[in-house]
């Protein structure tokens, strides 16, 4: 039975009132949502094409910079052999500049007219890091040697001093030439032993001060294997070439330039010795003429390494480049056999300011 307190207020006209407004309400949701997704849409595919049109500029940007690029290394190779060229007659120019044009009777063999001690290789473009070290000191040492631009001539010492070897401090005393040599050959580690370091130091630093320099008196304290071929005088070539030692290597890598850096020394940093079967300590001496001291070369040791007999290269090398293994013992068996120092040469009594 229907109620019919007093107190109940609700009739069935105001229920079905309410459930037609509860409709509506939902239907003006739904259109409002149906709106909102539509908009959504909109915004979505607007976003799209403003995407898609900034990715094609930015794709013909790209292809512009590509081809400038392009143009740009193209015209750096056409410079960079244009350079090679040049370095030649820099070199020539300065030494005329200096009053050493005039030909001397024994430069027949040099292409530039000059003596055999006043012309360099001619290297390319630099390509590897010391390379680049190497080649800009000396391009600038020798500006400064030949036109006296420098406030005063880096000392170049008549033995290079090792001790850059052991010490890397910046502030250490060394002379420039031995300092930054020194530098070069402790960031190679796979030169791993001290008659090793000292025998790359000795053959780049003796190399650098005659390229800077360019004197007879430095060109002749090189060992003789270690002038330049005149492949290295007509033929540029990589800086690099120029601290092999073998001078039918160095011609080898000249003729073919398909052996990179990268290939050659990864071999040959890890292959390359001195045959010195005596204590690795005794390649050393330690001056003690002035309140720094310098670590120099011992004598014996010096001219041990000036026979090319004495630089072997181990099976890495041998399996990688047979052809060049084969030119290398050629030298060996070419040189005649010498023998060992005796004891008492590896072990003498203190030189004057010297000390072992």
């Amino acid at each position: 039975m229907a109620s019919t307190s007093p107190w109940d207020t609700t009739s069935p006209a105001s229920g079905g009132q309410r459930t037609s407004q509860d409709s509506e309400n939902l239907e003006k949701k739904r259109a409002r949502d149906r709106k909102s997704q539509k908009a959504m849409r909109e915004r979505t595919k607007w976003n799209i094409q403003c995407l898609t049109q900034q990715v094609e500029q930015l794709q013909r940007a790209l292809d512009i910079e590509t081809r400038e690029k392009s143009d740009l290394y193209n015209k750096f190779l056409a410079m960079s052999e244009e350079n090679d060229h040049l370095r030649v007659q820099k070199a020539a120019l300065q030494l005329r500049l200096l009053g050493n044009g005039q030909s001397p009777p024994n430069s027949a063999s040099s292409p530039t007219g000059l003596a055999p001690y006043e012309t360099i290789p001619i290297n390319t473009t630099p390509t590897c890091m010391s390379d680049q070290i190497l080649q800009t000191f000396v391009e600038r040492r020798w500006e400064a040697y030949a036109f006296q631009t420098a406030g005063r001539l880096e000392y170049y010492p008549d033995k290079p001093d090792l001790s850059a070897l052991f010490d890397g401090r910046p502030n250490r005393q060394v002379d420039e030439t031995s300092s930054i040599v020194g530098d070069i050959v402790r960031s190679y580690t796979e030169i791993d032993t001290l008659p090793k370091k000292v025998a790359v130091h000795y053959l780049m630093s003796t190399l650098l001060k005659w390229e800077v320099l360019r004197t007879k008196a430095s060109y002749q304290a090189m060992p003789e294997w270690l002038r330049p071929e005149q492949v290295q005088l007509e033929r540029p070539h990589a800086s690099w070439i120029d601290r092999i030692p073998w001078p039918k290597i160095r011609a080898y890598l000249i003729n073919h330039p398909e052996v990179k850096f990268d290939d050659f020394a990864s071999a040959y940093s890890v292959s390359f010795n001195i045959t010195w079967d005596y204590d690795p300590n005794h390649v050393i001496l330690t001056t003690a003429n002035d309140e720094h001291g310098s670590i120099l070369i011992n004598p014996i040791y010096e001219e041990h390494l000036r026979q090319l007999k004495n630089w072997t290269v181990g099976d890495n090398f041998r399996r990688k480049f047979p052809e060049m293994t084969e030119i290398i013992e050629g030298y060996a068996k070419n040189e005649k056999h010498a023998g060992g120092f005796p004891e008492e040469m590896l072990n003498p009594k203190p030189l004057p300011h010297y000390a072992i």
